[in-house]
């Protein structure tokens, strides 16, 4: 299915994201005495893609009217099935000691260890986009807050649409996506 939909309820997504990692950040004295503002990495899917793009510019639009708050590092693959150099850079997030971590997974099962790895060096980590595998998350003990689509929900609600419009003998064609998201 091709997505369409509206560059600002995309940027309204990344930015919710982003507000939402921020948002979970500890806040403490001993936090504020370190004056160290906290790090937010975006790890989104193929930056060839429209989405992502539009994505990525609403999360630095939000970070550049927050910029006393937060730094913002964005970063994505150069297409949705190079799923290895996701799991590099969320690594490389991971040796950078972000703070937290918003990541569209290019694949719903693949990422789940090395997110795992990210919270248990202690990063805030929130999944937009393309929802973790809940039994792979279950698997590892691990409970990720999910910002985005209800991919199922919408499905349903397109095919009754059809349904409704369609007579016997109609042609339909399905265009799938990657099957690993």
């Amino acid at each position: 299915m091709t997505r369409k939909a509206n560059p600002a309820r995309r940027r309204v997504l990344a930015a919710t994201a982003v507000f939402a990692a921020f948002s979970l950040l500890p806040v403490s004295s001993a936090f504020a005495q370190a004056a160290k503002k906290p790090v937010v990495a975006l790890v989104m899917k193929s930056l060839a893609n429209e989405f992502f793009l539009t994505m990525e510019t609403g999360a630095k639009d939000y970070q550049a009217h927050n910029a006393s708050k937060f730094t913002l590092i964005s970063n994505g693959i150069k297409d949705e099935t190079d799923t290895a150099n996701q799991i590099r850079i969320v690594e490389q997030m991971i040796v950078s000691k972000v703070d937290a971590l918003v990541i569209a997974p290019a694949d719903s099962k693949a990422l789940v260890p090395v997110i795992k790895k990210a919270v248990d060096a202690g990063i805030i980590v929130v999944n937009i986009d393309n929802q973790l595998d809940p039994d792979v998350l279950k698997s590892k003990d691990l409970n990720v807050p999910f910002v985005g689509p209800d991919n199922r929900k919408g499905a349903r609600l397109v095919g009754d649409y059809l349904a409704k419009r369609l007579k016997a003998g109609d042609e339909v064609g399905i265009i799938e996506g990657v099957s690993t998201t």
